[in-house]
């Protein structure tokens, strides 16, 4: 039995396409024009009310999540907007736009949850959208776009980072506009889209810094070699696109600049940029395979069907299949040579591998069925299983999980011996959104507050006296109480680059100087910390007060 993505008998998602595309509003038909954005938008709204599900439950977390929520509420209570600040102190860690996002978000909504993860629920639901729109355009069949904005939607890492505090949802919403107009203004000489491509790089630069358009930019051109073409390198040096992009990225820099010189350069550009480069943030995790294990988890439950599109097309690879493949493996590449290693960094390797899922279903399946529904079923029964296993370490209620996992797994076996391909479609997008969402609202809430200080707060802020953290210091510690504790910190704790130390903005004092003070002082360990306490010269001093799920607080023997 053949399958087609675009026969309306056998393929059920195009039926209900259909139906959309005849939808009759006051009693006229919808233009023709509109069918297909009118779908866009309900995929736009869906997935925005997927991300929010729930988010009001989920606490800020340390160490990361923090850091930007602090910062952001810090630029509200001051009133300066231009110059990120942390514990009163100027902080040159990332640049500026989602500090914007989330003081904006803050000013609106006040200091809650919702606030803090609005922006990347927000962008992550344009970011599918705007999938869509790119896939329909480029592969000219909107029932393509449909599936590319449905298959991001659902893939595991996309939906975990449209819920995070984190820079990540934000550029890649401006990387996809980066590459596909790019690739759109290349290809078909467009100088409209080379713009655009411009204008989002400058964008992503005002989010996470050059990056935003080094690695683009490596990309485009190691593209556009493949293509032996001299002129399409030089296109890409639009004079005009050049110009939106300055005028975009360059005004915050230059003033930031002029506000406070070269440390800010030192920081942003040499110690964020130039030295994660070069040495490790976290040297445990410094492994070249990292990226290897970490793409085909991101992309579940649609690895199957990426790695089939993958490996299936090599021999005719055309000349989209060069952009997407040098744009995922470009960016697996690139972050494997860079010494600091994050699990996030392989995002915006997402969107090429979606899209290589979708031109499966479009070019391949309908050749082998049979191995079309292998490359679906296998892959989403190991996101089950996985996601399974998950709650049996996460605190909470998921027998709503458990029905949807085993209603789902059973109608999609009932399915395959039928050979739908267009249901079990259908049935792996709904169940993976219905089944994630139940995760959150059941368990992950949980979860996440055992990765936020909010408790541990509550409870070393009422203490009297002074307030001190071990080595680590959780930013959310003073975003949720408006405290600045102080850390404790010599050179003998240090387990990576000595270089790294100088990016915390918060009081640090030596043992020597604790171990001096007469007024009561409780400290606070982390479990990660723990074998490091115990090995401290000044733990001696220091008898337990409570045990906290997250670590231990101290109170320390006066002399």
């Amino acid at each position: 039995m053949a399958y087609h993505l675009g026969d309306p008998d056998r393929f059920l998602p195009q039926k209900i396409v259909s139906s959309l595309c005849s939808f009759r509003l006051s009693g006229e038909k919808m233009n023709r024009t509109l069918r297909f954005p009118a779908i866009l938008a309900i995929i736009f709204f869906f997935s925005l009310v997927c991300y929010l599900w729930g988010v009001q439950q989920m606490p800020v977390t340390d160490p990361v999540e923090s850091n930007y929520a602090l910062t952001a509420k810090e630029m509200v209570l001051s009133g300066d907007w231009t110059s990120p600040q942390i514990y009163g102190t100027y902080w040159y860690d990332k640049p500026i736009f989602l500090y914007w996002l989330l003081s904006a978000s803050y000013t609106v909504f006040g200091f809650s949850n919702f606030a803090a993860r609005l922006p990347a629920a927000l962008f992550g639901a344009l970011a599918v959208t705007l999938m869509g729109w790119y896939a329909s355009r480029i592969l000219k069949d909107h029932a393509s776009g449909i599936w590319a904005a449905v298959f991001l939607a659902t893939s595991i890492e996309f939906w975990i980072i449209s819920h995070a505090v984190i820079t990540d949802s934000i550029l890649l919403f401006f990387t996809l506009p980066t590459l596909f107009s790019a690739y759109i203004g290349v290809t078909e000489k467009s100088w409209k889209h080379l713009t655009i491509a411009w204008a989002a790089a400058g964008f992503a630069c005002l989010t996470k810094g050059p990056v935003g358009l080094v690695l683009p930019g490596m990309i485009l051109f190691v593209w556009c070699l493949t293509r032996r073409s001299v002129r399409d390198v030089l296109r890409l040096f639009f004079p005009a696109g050049i110009l939106v992009f300055l005028l975009i990225a360059v005004p915050w820099y230059y003033t930031m600049y002029n506000l406070h010189g070269q440390v800010f350069l030192d920081q942003l550009i040499g110690l964020h940029n130039v030295t994660r480069a070069l040495s490790s943030e976290h040297p445990e995790d410094n492994y070249f395979f990292y990226y290897l294990l970490v793409l085909p988890v991101a992309l579940l439950p649609w690895t199957g069907l990426s790695f089939y599109s993958m490996f299936r097309k090599w021999k005719d690879r055309d000349t989209l299949y060069n952009f997407l493949m040098i744009w995922c493996w470009g960016t697996i590449l690139f972050y494997t040579l860079v010494a600091t290693k994050y699990i996030t960094y392989t995002y915006i390797a997402v969107p090429p591998a979606i899209l290589l899922a979708v031109l499966a279903l479009k070019d391949f399946l309908a050749e082998d069925g049979r191995k079309a529904q292998i490359a679906l079923v296998g892959p989403y029964l190991l996101t089950l299983v996985a996601l399974l296993a998950g709650t049996f370490y996460l605190p909470g209620n998921f027998i709503s999980f458990y029905v949807i996992a085993a209603y789902s797994g059973f109608l999609l076996l009932t399915q395959w011996k039928k050979k739908q391909l267009g249901s079990m479609l259908i049935l792996t997008t709904a169940s993976m959104a219905v089944s994630l969402t139940c995760l959150v609202f059941g368990g992950l809430t949980n979860y996440v507050a055992t990765r936020s200080s909010l408790d541990m707060a509550e409870y070393l802020h009422s203490l009297p006296g002074q307030h001190y953290f071990f080595k680590s210091y959780p930013p959310s510690y003073t975003y949720y109480t408006d405290e600045i504790a102080t850390r404790v910190y010599d050179e003998g704790m240090i387990r990576r680059d000595a270089r790294w130390e100088t990016k915390y903005a918060v009081p640090t004092v030596t043992t020597e100087e604790l171990l001096a003070l007469s007024e009561p002082v409780y400290l606070y360990v982390d479990n990660s910390d723990a074998d490091t306490f115990s090995e401290w010269d000044g733990s001696r001093r220091f008898t337990e007060n409570k045990t906290l799920p997250g670590g231990v607080v101290y109170e320390m023997e006066r002399p």
